[in-house]
């Protein structure tokens, strides 16, 4: 990897300073913990002495201990600070250290940073995420490729998530566009007690915008009405895993927004409190299959510009 990017790797409530919590972030096995201070901390998934997942291990004062022979390692640098038959002064060598990742939290994921570059001002994925009111998050492994999950996310974003009592249309409003580091894709929706209007029926009473990053970015959807106004934000944060699967973990919020059209069960999923929208822990294959390649068509040649564009200012 040449190359370095932030990527949101898990909520910021699954760390804790009480067990490790192992994750697979665009291909990297790390393990996250609190120190005792409170700090997140991010190291490589392998103890350097025999290999084994530290994730396995144990939070101590000192730093992460592999359960398997009790080194302990510092969980900012990496160090290895401790090492059980080591005498009073021996000094543990440095080349003992397991790698340590530049770590940050914002709009409630935590951030690794992945690459050789230096991080310098690189903004994090979820910086536009600012929720509102009470929060609905998951996490899962999703059977899909990490780049096949984005191409759905733009071509039939039905196929991997959900929003309660509403059911959306292959009519596209006008063309892909780039906003932000994403590509940007706007489709019209219906509520589900509504018949589906003709495809040259433009007025549609919901719309699902979906945005794919272009790099290590989040994905974010919204769902709105006909002005635009935002009734739901879902935020999801997607890396490659192993085995053509890939990580999921996301936080999505209902706005205030009030519509007067909304059927019965959308306002009394409301007045209860349940979570305006589904994330598919499970794809169906078949549906995916069925998907018409469309706007995923741009999301390449978007790549390819963008980077295009760095190699100039560079």
């Amino acid at each position: 990897m040449t190359t370095g990017n932030w990527w949101a790797t898990a909520l910021c409530e699954s760390v804790s300073g009480e067990k490790p919590l192992a994750v697979v972030c665009n291909g990297e096995a790390l393990v996250l913990f609190r120190n005792a201070a409170g700090e997140l901390c991010a190291l490589e998934d392998r103890c350097p002495h025999r290999r084994v997942p530290l994730a396995l291990g144990t939070v101590t004062p000192k730093g992460l201990q592999c359960g398997y022979h009790g080194w302990t390692f510092n969980g900012t640098t990496g160090m290895c600070t401790a090492i059980p038959n080591l005498r009073e002064d021996e000094r543990v060598p440095s080349r003992y250290g397991a790698r340590a990742y530049r770590v940050a939290e914002s709009g409630g994921f935590v951030h690794v940073w992945l690459g050789e570059d230096s991080a310098g001002d690189t903004p994090l994925p979820a910086l536009d995420y600012q929720p509102q009111g009470t929060e609905f998050s998951g996490a899962a492994v999703v059977n899909i490729a990490h780049d096949e999950y984005l191409a759905a996310m733009l071509d039939g974003p039905e196929c991997l998530l959900e929003f309660g009592s509403v059911r959306m249309t292959d009519f596209f409003f006008g063309d892909p566009r780039v906003e932000a580091g994403r590509l940007v894709v706007d489709r019209g929706a219906v509520w589900k007690t509504q018949l589906l209007p003709p495809a040259f029926v433009v007025d549609h009473p919901l719309i699902v915008r979906t945005a794919v990053p272009l790099a290590s970015g989040t994905i974010r959807i919204d769902l709105l009405d006909a002005d635009e106004a935002p009734l739901v934000t879902v935020c999801i944060a997607a890396s490659a895993n192993r085995r053509g699967t890939t990580s999921l973990c996301w936080r999505g919020f209902r706005h205030d927004t009030r519509i007067a059209a909304a059927p019965l069960r959308w306002r009394l999923a409301r007045g209860r409190g349940h979570a305006p929208f589904r994330i598919h822990p499970l794809i169906d294959g078949a549906a995916l299959a069925a998907l018409l390649v469309a706007p995923s068509r741009d999301l390449l040649a978007a790549r390819a510009a963008g980077v295009a564009q760095l190699s100039k200012a560079a």
